[in-house]
């Protein structure tokens, strides 16, 4: 999580994070965000397989 000066100069489909090596350190910013991030399909088998593996649902 970061704090940001001004929210409305940000895209919220966006991912913000470190942007050194592997976007694992480094200064915040903008960063690559993968087509599969956002592709409605894999979120929902990912929510499915977390909600099994874990054994907790979530009253959505």
């Amino acid at each position: 999580m970061c704090a940001t000066e001004s929210e409305e100069n940000l895209n919220q489909k966006a991912y913000y994070g470190p942007t050194g090596r592997m976007q694992w350190t480094g200064p915040v910013g903008a960063c690559d965000l993968e087509s599969h991030a956002q592709d409605k399909t894999t979120a929902i088998k990912l929510w499915t397989v977390s909600e099994k593996e874990t054994q907790f649902k979530w009253n959505l």
